[in-house]
């Protein structure tokens, strides 16, 4: 993840700039707080986190369903990277 230096403000400075800060954290584009020279917090569009956080769920669920999808054609003595789509298709389909 990339972060605009200018968006990375030391504790001291974000005190004096919050509402600033606060206004700006718009969709992508958000700020971190440093304390003692290290990043500390970040702060966020609330919906750009809760975009995050849903995709995050849903990239997790895909690769557990696709985990499982592998594991079942294996217990089938199937190979998930020599059928087709339609092969997988009909299997999901049965």
């Amino acid at each position: 993840m990339l972060v605009e230096l200018e968006r990375i403000v030391p504790l001291t400075e974000a005190r004096a700039r919050i509402s600033e800060i606060v206004d700006s954290a718009v969709g992508d584009r958000f700020w971190v707080i440093a304390k003692a020279g290290k990043p500390k917090v970040a702060v966020i569009d609330i919906q750009y986190l809760d975009d995050l956080i849903r995709r995050a769920w849903f990239d997790d669920l895909s690769a557990r369903t696709q985990g499982a999808f592998r594991r079942y054609l294996s217990s089938r003595g199937l190979d998930a990277e020599r059928i087709s789509e339609e092969e997988a298709e009909s299997i999901l389909q049965a």
